[in-house]
């Protein structure tokens, strides 16, 4: 194997507890067997890490739990194949990040007929993330047609979006997952959250009697002008 085979090497961090690198291989390697990720902080001393195989296996992942994580800060990484130096690669952190998924995704339906959809952030209180403007994407779909997707971008601060019942369909069952990304640090979208789902129901409105009653009305005093036609005119 050489340099060349190894493709995509990409690093992230969720810029709280991890960095992790990865890099495509050849079906069947053994990651932990074959490889070896050294890494330092600048002029410190130089760590190992262990790749694994992720569950496909056809990448090598390796996480570094670093003790702290500052702006500016860079990793020099060496990857080593079968104990021969293949090639070095270096990594600042703060422009690799790629936040957690938003968790605690929950659904209520609002007296207004509408659904408020309300989640929390997953970075900790001590993380560089943490109080750092959020930008946010909501996804929902009926869960009987996943590929008619309605997506809506939330550019402000919140913890919550409300579904508008006018953009549903009765009777369905619906889908509904968010993202976010960080505006300071905006590499990655984290991965969507965890789906949470909701019923919207065939729950009658006051507008669609009204709707029903308009045209029905129509119909009857159609059909009793016509009957009352036919009695004058005999």
């Amino acid at each position: 194997m050489t340099a060349g085979h190894i493709q995509e090497f990409a690093c992230f961090t969720d810029y709280d507890k991890e960095l992790v690198c990865h890099w495509k291989v050849p079906v069947q390697t053994n990651c932990s067997k074959e490889f070896l990720l050294w890494y330092s902080k600048e002029t410190s001393v130089l760590n190992m890490c262990v790749p694994e195989n992720e569950k496909d296996s056809l990448r090598c992942t390796c996480t570094i739990y670093p003790d702290y994580f500052v702006s500016g800060l860079t990793y020099f990484l060496a990857l080593q194949f079968n104990g021969t130096d293949m090639w070095n690669y270096s990594v600042n952190p703060a422009l690799v990040v790629k936040p957690k998924a938003p968790k605690n995704l929950a659904i209520e339906k609002a007296e207004n007929g509408n659904f408020n959809l309300s989640w929390e952030e997953s970075c900790s209180p001590s993380s560089l993330l943490s109080r750092q403007p959020v930008i946010y994407e909501v996804k929902y779909w009926r869960k009987q047609h996943p590929t008619e997707v309605s997506v809506k971008a939330i550019n402000y601060q919140a913890k919550s979006f409300e579904i508008t019942a006018s953009s549903l369909k009765r009777g369905y069952d619906y889908v509904a997952s968010l993202r976010c990304n960080y505006t300071d640090y905006p590499a990655y979208w984290s991965e969507w959250s965890e789906e949470v789902e909701f019923h919207y129901d065939y729950q009658v409105k006051a507008e669609d009697i009204l709707q029903m009653a308009v045209p029905t009305s129509c119909i009857l005093i159609m059909a009793g002008s016509v009957i009352c036609y036919f009695c004058f005119t005999k």
